[in-house]
């Protein structure tokens, strides 16, 4: 069962092909293969699921214009005796074309789609044009192992926060499961993220340079910080495309985080004691605290003008803005030996990704982006986290990661044709945060008296 805490009530339509409804009743058994735990779609909490498999075009028009759904999953037919995901087909009802798609929609268009059909790009860009905001898509060709880690991390990646504000960064976060399509990993997104407004509301005494829109931009002063975290799986299945992976996802997840927060309280503070000379007139400087998405405090030091700083919606978004359209958070490190290398091989760890194999990375962000993820990693219901494969960071358990987590990561890692690698397979001393307490003398019972 997919467990989903949600901010916001969601729908989603999903039409299944016949033969794509039941892939999990085809997996073929086999004692020295590893099983994957398919997710279940269902309704739970405060998502709305309706699943019709093999549809009529009249029954997908009905429920689509009853339903409203905010996202209409179309899933492909499984091949058979294949893994890959085939085109679209209902029965007799042929819709591999883009015409024929499309022709499925009247007036109402949903938010968002999602295509688990080959080569879909054509499609995309078609019902982008009709209208439909958003439209994620895979380029090529895929597994319906692949295409079932995806809708598992697209759902809970999306609907832990509210649709309109996460899914123009959930790109970055669909692909980590260690799938590659045409050399690049995961599904593709068509659309643009939500802007925020950082206009100055008209006023009579605004002079010539601030009537023109032109506003001074903020600065926020934060300092860098390497971050180590703990990935399920096996080390041997560590390259550049899955370290750059784990920081465009982190990335998205930190955006997603800055775009649903709010600003709680802002109040005047000293400038660093370093820029105060270079502050042009009119500059202020404020410590603002604000809670992300998923309700984790952060407080930031800013400065700008005057007009900017003393309106409490302007000054939250100029700095949504900041964090988010003008940098890039997440950085892996330059130099990959370094995150790879066989000395910082962690011990297994019950309490760390249900004791599942787990290798470490480091990565370069923001000092309150690690304060995010610190606060968002003991939180049970924070699923985010695991879609990546974080199991741990900086110490600290993901709550959240289940069994079922590591059995999917770890079936990728040991699919036909991946061979270890002997180096990195050999568990060496462990990282030095992660040591264990020295053992210490047992305190023996106190003898019980008759």
């Amino acid at each position: 069962m997919l467990k989903v805490h949600l901010r916001n009530h969601c729908t989603l339509l999903a039409a299944l092909c016949g033969k794509g409804g039941d892939n999990k009743q085809k997996q073929p058994l086999s004692d020295d293969k590893p099983r994957f735990p398919f997710p279940e779609l269902a309704s739970t909490g405060r998502l709305e699921v309706q699943v019709l498999t093999n549809p009529s075009t009249d029954e997908f028009q009905r429920v689509l214009h009853s339903l409203e759904p905010s996202i209409v999953y179309f899933q492909g037919e499984q091949i058979e005796d294949s893994e890959e995901i085939g085109p679209l087909r209902w029965g007799d009802i042929d819709l591999s074309t883009p015409e024929s798609l499309c022709g499925l929609f009247g007036s109402t268009l949903p938010p968002t789609v999602y295509l688990e059909i080959p080569n879909g790009e054509k499609f995309a860009e078609a019902l982008h044009s009709k209208g439909v905001p958003y439209v994620i898509y895979w380029k090529g060709m895929f597994s319906c192992y692949a295409a079932l880690a995806v809708i598992h991390a697209m759902l809970s990646n999306l609907l832990m926060h509210h649709l309109g504000s996460t899914v123009g960064e959930n790109n970055n976060t669909l692909a980590s499961n260690g799938q590659k399509v045409g050399g690049k990993p995961g599904p593709r997104l068509l659309g643009d993220p939500l802007k925020f407004d950082i206009t100055l509301p008209e006023a009579d005494d605004q002079d010539e340079e601030s009537s023109s829109g032109a506003l001074p931009a903020i600065k926020i002063y934060h300092d860098d910080v390497t971050m180590r975290f703990l990935v399920c799986g096996l080390s041997h299945t560590l390259d550049a495309c899955l370290l750059e992976s784990l920081a465009d996802g982190l990335n998205a997840l930190l955006n997603i985080e800055i775009r649903g927060s709010k600003l709680h309280n802002r109040t005047s503070a000293p400038p660093p004691p370093l820029q105060a000379g270079t502050f042009s007139r009119g500059v202020v400087t404020m410590r603002c605290d604000l809670s992300t998405c998923s309700s984790a405090h952060i407080s930031l030091l800013v400065s700008g003008s005057a007009q900017t700083c003393f309106n409490d919606q302007l000054l939250e978004n100029h700095i949504k803005n900041e964090l988010i359209e003008n940098s890039q958070l997440v950085h892996a490190l330059t130099s990959f030996e370094e995150s790879k290398s066989p000395s910082s091989e962690p011990r297994k760890s019950a309490s760390i990704a249900c004791g599942a194999s787990v290798f470490e990375v480091s990565m370069k962000v923001p000092t309150w982006a690690s304060q995010v993820l610190r606060q968002l990693a003991p939180d049970v219901s924070y699923r985010s986290l695991v879609m990546l494969g974080i199991a741990s960071i900086q110490g600290l358990s993901v709550a959240s990661f289940e069994k079922d987590d590591a059995d999917r990561l770890l079936f990728f890692c040991t699919k036909p044709g991946i061979e270890p690698d002997p180096i990195n397979t050999f568990l060496t001393r462990p990282p030095t945060w992660l040591v264990s307490p020295a053992p210490c003398r047992k305190r023996s019972e106190p003898t019980q008296r008759n």
